[in-house]
């Protein structure tokens, strides 16, 4: 569980310190941080396999079905997650060899590099919030403009293959496409200069998810998502 570095590292009163410098104009603007979901970190959790048997172990938080979530966790049969919404199922990120033995020391890496505002988002900076080992990683990426945070962990354990990984927004239902270009931004980066394994999420891997982003991006004046 990581209720307790939840509760040691409150959302920061202003933008995290590597934030775009435009960020410092919306400073005193009203911000939207919600709260972050009391069961984050790897606890033991149930999913249904393919023959609909329950498989427990320790994993990361599923999603619960708005477009604005995504997890490796979940049931098997893409029509029993459909059950509570748009598909967020990731297949778990695979390390290349050389980083089998330690994967959340290279994710960490490649993360030292992330630029808030690529794509349009994360303007109001990001930090790494809680390390557990090397089995675990927990970041906060917030918003430019209105603030919102969003949380994201990777964690690897010895029964589970490859990395888990989880990227999710807090209040809202749409989050008009920032955790796919987030996740995308950072999986880019590991297979480029790692060799990692990891499959892109576009509107052909999660259709209903892209719709719902590009139905809110087109409903809105503003493009800067950061």
């Amino acid at each position: 569980s990581c209720a307790a570095c939840l509760a040691g590292h409150p959302s920061p009163s202003h933008a995290f310190a590597n934030a775009v410098d435009e960020a410092k104009k919306y400073a005193d603007k009203p911000k939207r941080r919600g709260s972050p979901p009391k069961d984050l970190g790897l606890q033991t959790r149930t999913t249904e396999g393919t023959d609909g048997d329950a498989i427990t172990s320790k994993r990361l938080r599923t999603c619960d079905g708005n477009p604005n979530c995504f997890s490796t966790t979940g049931d098997a049969l893409l029509e029993d997650r459909q059950q509570y919404g748009v598909d967020y199922f990731l297949a778990p990120w695979m390390p290349s060899p050389e980083d089998e033995s330690d994967p959340l020391a290279a994710i960490q890496s490649v993360m030292a590099t992330y630029e808030p505002g690529q794509g349009g988002i994360d303007g109001g900076g990001f930090a790494l919030i809680e390390k557990q080992g090397t089995h675990y990683l927990y970041y906060q990426f917030e918003a430019m403009k209105k603030g919102y945070i969003d949380d994201v962990e990777f964690a690897a354990t010895d029964d589970t293959k490859g990395v888990q990984v989880r990227s999710a927004s807090r209040v809202g239902v749409t989050d008009f496409g920032v955790n796919a270009v987030r996740l995308n931004y950072i999986a880019q980066r590991l297979r480029a200069s790692r060799g990692w394994s990891i499959e892109e999420i576009t509107p052909e891997t999660h259709r209903d998810y892209w719709i719902a982003a590009n139905e809110a991006r087109e409903a809105t004046f503003d493009a800067d998502r950061r």
